[in-house]
């Protein structure tokens, strides 16, 4: 991924916290027949820290009746975890002049590793995990003891659940650190009021990344 200086991130906090806040993330991998992608729920299983990126291992599942697991099973190369957070087009528009051309905003972080397949006990604690990290959000949040065990065991047979051992973690947080600053707080300004959580957000993250320029 092309990631000018200014685009980094300022801390391993920052990446974690797209991870955390945008779970549903897209799985490529290479094959004989080409690279393979498929859309997945990651969350992250343990790190060194509470915020840290090293010693990154993410945990996911994935059908068993998809072509893409015998893939992962046979592959020997770094597969690839990419991870969207918040976005937006810019338009020109929104610059106090408008001698910018329009452009995107976004932030974004890929994860490389290496895959380790789960035995059944793994995959029971990872989908209870899932479960309890999604249901959070929600007052009334559903959890897997509402029903017979027997309705989660038996889905067991048809996902196989792996961890995604992380080497390497490229982030890019693309906000307006290489235009003027007034250009980016206007952007900022402009996204703070619209009606979207997820802008709303990216105004905040837009704020903080440009925050001691001048």
């Amino acid at each position: 991924m092309f990631v000018r200086p200014c685009w980094q991130p300022k801390s391993p906090a920052d990446i974690r916290q797209i991870i955390d806040e945008n779970p549903w993330a897209l799985l490529v991998s290479q094959s004989d027949a080409g690279p393979l992608a498929t859309n997945l729920p990651f969350l992250v299983e343990e790190a060194a820290g509470d915020h840290s990126v090293d010693e990154l291992v993410l945990v996911s599942h994935i059908a068993r009746a998809n072509e893409h697991l015998a893939a992962l099973r046979e592959n020997t190369t770094p597969v690839l975890a990419i991870f969207e957070g918040p976005w937006s087009y810019v338009t020109a528009s929104w610059y106090p002049e408008r001698q910018m051309p329009s452009t995107y905003y976004y932030s974004a972080v890929h994860c490389y590793g290496t895959i380790e397949f789960q035995e059944e006990p793994e995959l029971d604690r990872s989908l209870e995990l899932l479960v309890n990290s999604m249901e959070a959000s929600y007052s009334s949040g559903w959890k897997t003891s509402e029903i017979p065990r027997s309705e989660i065991t038996r889905r067991f047979a048809g996902i196989t659940g792996f961890r995604l051992r992380v080497s390497r973690v490229e982030a890019k947080f693309k906000l307006g650190q290489d235009e003027p600053l007034r250009d980016a707080l206007a952007v900022a300004d402009v996204l703070g009021r619209h009606d979207a959580p997820e802008h709303r957000k990216l105004a905040a993250m837009i704020r903080d990344q440009n925050a001691g320029r001048e």
